[in-house]
């Protein structure tokens, strides 16, 4: 809605409120001078509670933002605002009754509303203001929160479609079975375990529909995957672990998608190794961290790097990871999410 309408809407609002007390004060066929005056006094208090408002709405979305429609929160927005706007109104009933009233009187006008009837009938109408604006922001964020949800699951298929994908793509199908063919000939027993892994990290991909995994889940599976490279690469690439999962969890895949952005951003060789070290700090982080040895990036850009897990922690959890790169080493800090 246009800002023209907007100021619009609640000038009609404000004749409305007029309109009321002009009603239940039983003069309603009472027109005057005084009486436009008090028409514009209203509107005008009507207008600059709903400025209060919309200011006091901004600091409550950029404070609260992950807790707007608990009952607390718009507890602490309806009573705050109730003692914020108490003495404008009170103010506003004053000069309206002391100073404008007596400056245009009205000599037909039977019954002239008193300060204490006039400061009650603003007090009421800006908690009829201030209630019906907590009612609409709970249902608004309660849509968006709705909404964010859907988000998130189309994130998570998303990410999840574009990890597959890029497990299947040729070149990778190429070099696994490349990969087989050599084992086979040397460690039969190897391929089966191979072939076994292999197996397993396309079925945790196509199985598991959750947002959310336990730690140890993920490890398993990133187990998997790492033997997998190893295969592949033998000794140009060490993944260390040193952590205790526990109950935690943290977003699908995120793992996998860590080591995926090592292996593509550093060159790595039997006699300069890629070292990824996976370890807890404290109960907060899941830390990655690997040595730097960076090359061109000259493959194309997908969706499953940082910006792709960053993106699922703040739709899922409103966090962020943590991203600290040195000289030598790049590390990334995932959130651990109690279970």
């Amino acid at each position: 809605m246009s800002k023209g309408k907007v100021y619009g809407l609640r000038i009609a609002i404000g004749l409305l409120v007029f309109m009321f007390f002009k009603i239940t004060s039983y003069n309603l066929f009472e027109w005057g001078t005084s009486t436009f005056v008090s028409m514009a006094s209203t509107v005008l208090t009507v207008l600059v509670i709903f400025e209060i408002l919309d200011y006091s709405g901004k600091y409550l979305i950029s404070h609260y933002k992950c807790s707007l429609t608990s009952y607390r929160t718009l507890g602490i927005f309806y009573w705050g605002n109730c003692l914020i706007t108490a003495p404008f109104v009170i103010g506003s009933a004053a000069l309206h009754t002391e100073v404008l009233i007596p400056a245009f009187p009205c000599t037909t006008c039977t019954v002239e509303a008193s300060l204490t009837t006039t400061i009650a009938q603003g007090l009421v109408l800006s908690w009829l203001i201030i209630s019906a604006k907590s009612f609409m922001i709970y249902i608004e964020y309660t849509r968006r929160s709705e909404h964010e949800k859907d988000i998130i699951q189309k994130e998570l298929a998303l990410s999840k479609y574009e990890s597959l994908k890029d497990q299947i793509e040729p070149h990778f199908l190429f070099n696994s079975f490349s990969v087989l063919t050599a084992v086979i000939e040397e460690d039969p027993k190897l391929a089966v375990d191979f072939v076994s892994r292999l197996s397993k990290i396309y079925r945790y991909l196509m199985e598991n529909t959750s947002q959310l995994v336990l730690l140890s889940t993920e490890l398993e599976y990133l187990e998997h995957y790492v033997f997998v490279l190893k295969t592949r690469h033998g000794q140009s690439i060490n993944v260390n672990y040193d952590l205790d999962a526990g109950a935690a969890q943290i977003p699908i895949l995120s793992l996998q998608m860590l080591v995926e952005n090592a292996l593509k951003h550093n060159y790595f060789s039997k006699e300069t190794p890629l070292t990824i070290n996976i370890y807890t700090e404290d109960s907060d982080f899941l830390v990655v961290s690997n040595n730097l040895n960076k090359r061109p990036n000259l493959e194309k850009t997908t969706h499953l790097g940082l910006e792709n897990i960053n993106k699922r922690y703040e739709l899922l959890l409103n966090k962020s990871i943590v991203i600290q790169e040195s000289a030598d080493s790049f590390t990334v800090k995932l959130p651990l999410v109690p279970q």
